[in-house]
């Protein structure tokens, strides 16, 4: 029973630590220039942080998440369409997330 507990524990370690590398990706994304140029404050973005971590560990390609982040800047948040920012955040969460260890 320990090593189950412990294994479950370790899991959501290491999904928290994704989630947290996730949030401070997505503070430079800044969709609706909370803070244009700088970093958006803690907190702005960070719900949106866990479904992506999901879209990734299920296998998502650079398309989908691109189509994903554009569709919260769009019409979630009720921002301009960027394309080419949006592509260059969900590269960083996939290197982030894929490439190596969090």
């Amino acid at each position: 029973m320990g090593i189950a507990r412990d294994d479950r524990s370790s899991r959501k370690r290491d999904a928290m630590k994704r989630i947290a590398a996730v949030k401070d990706i997505l503070k430079r994304w800044d969709p609706i220039g909370v803070r244009p140029g700088e970093i958006a404050p803690p907190g702005e973005y960070d719900g949106y942080a866990p479904h992506i971590v999901s879209m990734v560990a299920g296998g998502c390609s650079m398309d989908d998440l691109c189509n994903h982040l554009s569709t919260i800047r769009v019409n979630i948040i009720g921002g301009e369409p960027n394309p080419g920012k949006d592509r260059e955040i969900a590269s960083e969460i996939l290197v982030a997330l894929r490439d190596r260890a969090v």
